[in-house]
């Protein structure tokens, strides 16, 4: 084996060419663009659970706050605004009033919307006793099309988020 031979040889072995970067980079960009889609709909997925149990945990703390205060608390919707907001209704009069208790306003966050509230007037009281003013629910939705239903039960104040697949298909 001459020199010439050893040297192309060594020279082979020395790295990677240029074309086997291109080829390389080419299929990881392949796969990059063919996992953006099931990305955006995981992220979409965790977005709703996340403004969904918002939504829950803000209703149990009315209730909470009830039962502690011994004083009704009223969760509001506003579904044009996608806000909502809570506040301890002291003369019992269904309305917010100054000087009353209250938090909010709560946006919903990332990319999710208040789609529908089923309480009349947009609005649930749970008494001190911890039982709800009625049954209902508010639809979380996201920019997706998926959604989440938050149940409110009157005899017993009880919350809890349920799935819905096919918000289409629950709007006809």
């Amino acid at each position: 084996m001459s020199s010439d031979s050893k040297h192309l040889t060594m020279k082979r072995e020395a790295g990677f060419s240029v074309i086997e970067l291109m080829v390389v980079a080419v299929v990881m960009a392949i796969i990059v663009a063919a996992s953006i889609p099931s990305l955006r709909s995981h992220t979409a997925s965790v977005n709703l659970t996340k403004s969904a149990s918002k939504v829950a945990a803000s209703l149990k703390l009315a209730r909470m706050r009830a039962v502690a205060s011994n004083v009704p608390v009223v969760v509001e919707f506003d579904s044009d605004a996608g806000t909502f907001f809570l506040y301890q209704d002291e003369d019992e009069d269904g309305s917010f009033d100054s000087g009353e208790t209250s938090a909010g306003p709560y946006e919903m966050p990332n990319n999710t919307s208040i789609s529908s509230v089923s309480f009349t007037n947009s609005m649930v009281t749970f008494n001190p006793t911890g039982s709800a003013s009625e049954t209902g629910n508010v639809v979380v939705a996201s920019c997706t099309e998926l959604a989440k239903r938050v149940d409110v039960t009157a005899p017993t104040g009880l919350i809890y988020v349920s799935d819905i697949y096919d918000l289409a298909d629950m709007e006809e």
